[in-house]
């Protein structure tokens, strides 16, 4: 017993030495790096209000100065503008400190000439301040993206809010019960139609009628020599056509028509002229002038963050959509000139050189690997826009490919310089593999081999730019081009040497000969395959080898050459031009799961499950590192049981493992068909390397499912949707093929504390065989035809019950095709089941019942994934999935073409990491756990500050540090700097992941309790209503988190007094964890103990008797008479039972109509409980900063006063 305790602590006390050393490590480079003086800067402007003042640090740039000064309220009329000090103007490029700016130093803004160019970006910049914070990006793929209810949410009846804030809560004993926001809650299914909440209003206040580039444009040539740059036609609120001339020295209003052109200025008019068009307008306008400042007021009522851009990342896009009314605006067919130019010289780029360039920035010091994870986060976002919307070009038939002679599938493009290829195995690559679908695989494979490679950040390697969109049913995959080869694509050998290559990076090379291939096997089809190994190319590799666990591992050809990968043999290394070294094809870049592929995608006997589509069947990079962190505790457990059993007779010499490392890798190429050279040591080191992947595979099987599910079983996790539980799957590196593994285990086990996950993984199964049947479906569609299948597709599957039969409708406007033979036509709900049961098998090995979709689905959560994952926008409005009364029903079926109103992309890209931002943020998690609370949260507020310098404000990883400093400050007692943190998390998560995110769900939970609080509990109620009907959207009833928002929303109801109401939300709580947990629990005992008060609050004093019996009950059997919880049941158990008898003595003294006496007091009136509701544990999820929302600051500035 001592030894393994001396071993235990051991092993401890080595993991806490390595964990405090990374802490160290980081709090160093934070302390020393990261701490810079905050200034106040005061501004000079040329017009009202005179002076305005800016939140600033010494490493900012004085571009970021620009930029605040552009979006500020107070200054937003300014574009064209440089800033000066001391009469010299600052370089916009260098930080401030470089040009001596420190604290209360005043810069003026100086007002600039305009170009061509600068005049385009300042009418563009007018046109979206007069729109107001909602503006419709008319370049955006779908409807509404990053979408925000935060402010519609908020602002209901902020007037008594306020009111009761003021009164700080406090709810007079003889006050009545005020309306509550859950005072007509519908405990029934939620409608679509309350998706958008009512008093969410996209139109704003209206400035102008039209503002439009004039028909007077291009300017002549003998006007340019004046001045001219642009001309614009704009109509007032009064009706007042005027035409505006835009020339180097600002805006004027000139003499013009609509039928003469006299570009001279206006006399008539008291001002005509000024720098900006907006202060022009103002003076000619008192219409503008009122309803300018109006608008303004407007914005401001909004969040900041409502109003920001989403610029770092993919933005939301709601599945349910208010489509807004569509107004006629001359001028918004301009504005992609405006934007790009006359030739759209603006918006060609060398993708592959400014990735490249910005990986190649200096790493250090810390502000400059700052500003370089930003420059990379900023280029990724521009590149994953463009390939977006050039895959949709490519798919719609409007980018001619380049050798148009090959079949439709080979096609193959390039489009504002990006390349562009489909992912179908068109050439056999992976014929012995499982053809299209692991073709189909190999895409998403060799995305994640970008972003785990990026991830390491080797300096010296390199990988392509690489977006995957899926759109219409077809895997397009974006790549940048390697320089060169947009010269070589007009010749006509390319395209025949292009043959030769995986489909993915066909299109990279520049040359014709095949000496730029250095590392890896190599066959062209034309020659002898070709097996090479750069020296310096392998060494560069090994450095990312190491932190990826690849071993080194020696490989023939056919001609008996050998040569050392790091790789597998797919994995290959290019030497551009470029002098760069790429590493590309890395589908292949983790080892084979051996058991998995020997068990499921080969034919065995006694089987009757066919054999699984395709063998690519791989590790994740995340199970890698678990099983390298397993085997480094084994190591370690061997090493200290070594030390302990040498300890006494130990020497010097002995004690050389002190200075051993651990080396554990695995091989990429195990169980593939490479070739290892012959001789007993490489027959040697090859079985170990199979051995090693076996082990792993059995390790992920056995081990990290097994805790998975008892860490289900715990509720440690509680995913509530489909992508929560794929998160949880793949941190732990669970490849999503393992679905039905589990759900034979939770079938096999019997436990009703998994239903609820169960579920989740059925309903996850029944998801993506669905999506998969969908995009099979639309694939061979024209666009027209899209609703009409989406919604025959939705028919057969949710809407059986509303219309067994549902008839396919055809599209109306297709020429051309008088008799459609698309396979959507041929649809009926039992095919589509029938269908989804077999994928379901195939694809997961599990049976799905005859009847699953009535016993395993909830038709609203199943709609939202399907349109989530397939990219459907459809109508917000109330969807019957059941039979109604003949007079009530309006539709023959549940869902219509029109429903649907947009199909947008899917998008995957590598996103890039902070590394040293989520550090520091763990640092300071780990510091906080320890009791170092003060170190902790300064980590914590540091780790902010990188994440918004490096991703910006509007990114996920940063909304979840916002949450993560919410909660600390809230159980630390700083409700108002936790609510200010909280409501930033909201917004973010609402943009960028969705509004109906479980993340932005969380989020709102979590605000209302924050609130609640603070003495906010109707503006509390009001999030918790919001965030709970999304919820049963999401995931419906039953589930354990669900039942904590109900104990939350209950309490929350008894502070407003409203007894009854706050009694539904106690008994739902109690029947969910009931079914749950099951009768004897104490998490059910709590639920009944609690629903015992809420009904002696509302005087029912007979069922409260009932429940706090159950609770009683529950709590003697499980703790014994003698505990605390015990007693306190047992006392308000008696207390209800005398104002039980009380009451009975009183009924019957009524009814012999005698005087009844006066009521004697019980011993203990349950007392209502101003208790600050608890957050269920969860957790809660980890770009330039504006110098008006610098929270870091904020916080540093909040500490100072409390010390």
């Amino acid at each position: 017993m001592n030894s393994k305790t001396t071993l235990e602590d051991s092993v401890k006390e080595t993991t806490e030495k390595a964990v405090e050393n990374v802490v160290e490590n980081v709090v160093e480079d934070s302390v020393n790096e990261t701490e810079e003086p905050h200034f106040t800067l005061t501004i000079n402007v040329p017009q009202l209000p005179g002076k305005t003042q800016v939140l600033a640090n010494a490493s900012e740039l004085v571009q970021e100065v620009r930029q605040w000064l552009t979006d500020s309220p107070e200054t937003c009329i300014y574009t064209c503008f440089s800033l000066c000090y001391k009469d010299k103007r600052l370089d916009d490029y260098k930080e401030l400190q470089e040009e001596g700016i420190t604290q209360d130093c005043e810069l003026d803004l100086i007002e600039e000439p305009y170009t061509e160019r600068e005049a385009r970006i300042h009418i563009m910049h007018v046109r979206e301040l007069l729109v107001g914070p909602f503006k419709q990006n008319t370049s955006s793929v779908g409807i509404d993206p990053g979408l925000s209810f935060f402010s519609a949410v908020s602002n209901i009846n902020e007037k008594a809010t306020n009111e009761q804030h003021q009164n700080n809560g406090k709810v007079k004993e003889n006050s009545e019960a005020k309306k509550t926001p859950f005072a007509d809650y519908d405990f029934s299914a939620p409608s679509l139609a309350k998706f958008v909440p009512n008093n969410f209003g996209r139109c704003s206040i209206k400035c102008l009628d039209s503002l439009y580039l004039s028909g007077w444009n291009p300017v002549p040539f003998e006007r340019r020599r004046r001045g001219d740059l642009l001309y614009l036609t704009t109509t007032t609120i009064e009706g007042e056509i005027l035409h505006i001339t835009s020339a180097i020295n600002g805006f004027f209003a000139n003499k013009s028509t609509m039928k003469n052109f006299d570009p001279n200025p206006r006399s008539d008019l008291k001002v005509y002229h000024a720098h900006s068009l907006v202060s022009l307008l103002q003076a000619i306008s008192p219409s503008f002038r009122a309803n300018f400042k109006s608008l303004q007021d407007f914005i401001a009522l909004h969040h900041p963050f409502e109003t920001i851009p989403v610029n770092t990342c993919f933005p939301a896009y709601p599945w349910v959509v208010k489509q807004s009314k569509h107004i006629y605006d001359m001028g918004r067919a301009t504005e992609i000139y405006l934007s790009l130019g006359t030739d759209a010289v603006d918006s060609l780029r060398d993708w592959n050189d400014e990735f490249q360039s910005q990986r190649e920035y200096p790493r250090v010091e810390l502000k400059d690997r700052v500003l370089r994870e930003r420059l990379i986060n900023k280029i990724q976002a521009d590149f994953t826009e463009s390939a977006v919307k050039g895959a949709i070009a490519v798919i719609n038939g409007n980018v001619i490919p380049f050798n148009p002679r090959d079949p439709e599938e080979e096609h193959m493009y390039v489009y504002n310089n990006i390349f562009f290829s489909k992912a179908f195995d068109t050439r056999g690559t992976f014929a012995k593999l499982g053809g299209n679908d692991a073709a189909h695989v190999a895409t998403g494979k060799d995305l994640e081999g970008i972003r785990t490679v990026n991830a390491i950040d080797v300096e010296g390697l390199y990988t392509l730019g690489c977006v995957v969109v899926d759109y219409k049913g077809i895997r397009i995959v974006a790549q940048t081009i390697v320089p060169g080869l947009k010269t070589f694509l007009n010749s006509l050998l390319f395209c025949i040497f292009l043959k030769f290559f995986t489909i993915f990076f066909q299109g990279i090379f520049r040359r014709q000969d095949d000496s730029s291939i250095v590392y890896g096997y190599f066959d062209n089809g034309r020659d002898e395959p070709r097996l090479c190994s750069d020296p310096e190319f392998h060494e560069i590799v090994g450095k990312a080898a190491k932190p990826l666990h690849l071993a080194e591992h020696s490989v023939s050809d056919s001609k008996e050459n050998t040569v050392k990968l790091y790789t597998s043999l797919e994995t290959k290394g290019l030497m551009g031009d470029d002098g760069r070294r790429y590493l590309f094809d890395l589908y292949r870049l983790n080892p084979i799961d051996i058991e998995f592929l020997e068990n499921e995608c080969e034919d065995k006997e006694g089987s009757n499950l066919p054999r699984y589509p395709h063998k690519l069947t791989l590790f994740r990079p995340e199970l890698i590192e678990s099983y390298w962190d397993h085997k480094s505790r084994l190591w370690l457990q061997e090493i200290a049981t070594a030390k302990q059993k040498t300890q006494e007779d130990s020497t010097p010499e002995d004690n050389s493992s002190d200075n051993e490392e651990f080396n554990f890798t695995l091989n990429p190429d195990a169980f593939t068909n490479y070739k290892s050279p012959e001789g007993e040591e490489y027959e040697k080191t090859k079985k170990i390397d199979e051995e090693n992947v076996r082990n792993a595979s059995k390790y992920l099987r056995d081990t990290v499912i097994r805790m998975l599910i008892i860490e289900f079983t715990t509720l440690a996790v509680t995913p509530v949707d489909g992508s929560s539980l794929t998160t949880t799957m793949h941190r732990r590196g669970i490849n999503m093929r393992y679905l039905g593994m589990i759900a034979n285990v939770m079938d096999e086990s019997q436990d009703k504390k998994l239903n609820h996950v169960k579920h989740l993984v059925i309903h996850e199964m029944i998801i993506r065989a669905s999506k998969r049947i969908l995009r099979s479906l639309l694939r061979e569609l024209p666009i027209t035809y899209v609703p009409y299948c989406i919604s025959h597709f939705l028919n057969c599957l949710l809407g059986a019950d509303y219309n067994p039969d549902p008839q396919p409708m055809v599209s109306d406007t297709t020429i051309g095709i008088d008799n459609p033979t698309y396979a959507y036509l041929n649809l009926t709900p039992s095919l589509l089941l029938q269908q989804i049961r077999d994928t379901v098998l195939i694809r997961f090995r599990y049976s799905l019942s005859e009847n699953f979709i009535n016993v395993n689905v909830r038709k609203l959560p199943l709609l939202r994934e399907i349109c989530l994952r397939v990219g459907i926008q459809i109508a917000a409005q109330g969807y019957h999935f059941v039979n109604v009364k003949k007079k009530s029903r309006k539709r023959l079926t549940t869902f219509l073409p029109d429903d649907i109103l947009n199909l947008i992309p899917i998008v995957k890209q590598a996103n890039p990491r902070s590394v040293f931002a989520e550090e520091t943020f763990e640092a300071g998690k780990l510091s906080i756990a320890r009791g170092h609370r003060e170190l902790g949260v300064d980590l914590m507020v540091q780790s902010l500050a990188l994440h918004e310098q490096s991703y910006g404000f509007l990114h996920p990883a940063t909304a979840k540090c916002y949450a993560a400093l919410a909660l600390y400050f809230y159980h630390h007692d700083d409700i108002e700097m936790a609510i200010d943190f909280q409501k930033k998390a909201v917004v973010v998560f609402e943009r960028t992941c969705g509004v109906d995110s479980v993340d932005a769900v969380h989020s709102y939970l979590h605000l209302g309790l924050f609130e609640n609080a603070v003495g906010n509990t109707e503006l509390g109620l009001r999030y918790m209503r919001h965030a709970m009907y999304y919820w049963e959207i999401i995931y419906g009833l039953l589930h354990p988190d669900g039942a904590t928002a109900d104990q939350n929303v209950g309490i929350m109801l008894q502070n407003m007094r409203d007894f009854e109401g706050s009694v539904k939300f106690f008994e739902r709580a109690k029947d969910t964890n009931e079914i749950i947990f099951g009768k004897n629990n104490v998490i059910t005992g709590e639920s009944y103990h609690l629903l015992a008060k809420a009904l002696a609050f509302a005087e029912d004093f007979k069922a409260a008797l009932i429940a706090e019996k159950s609770a009683y009950n529950i709590f003697h059997a499980m703790y014994g008479a003698d505990h605390q919880k015990t007693k306190e049941t047992e006392l308000l158990l008696k207390d209800l039972t005398s104002n039980a008898v009380h009451n009975a003595k009183m009924a019957l003294l009524k009814k012999q109509d005698k005087q009844p006496q006066p009521q004697p007091q019980p011993q203990q009136q349950p007392q209502q409980q101003q208790r600050k509701p608890t957050p269920r544990t969860t957790t809660v999820q980890l770009r330039t900063t504006p110098h008006h929302l610098n929270v870091s600051t904020q916080v540093k500035k909040k500490k100072l006063s409390k010390k």
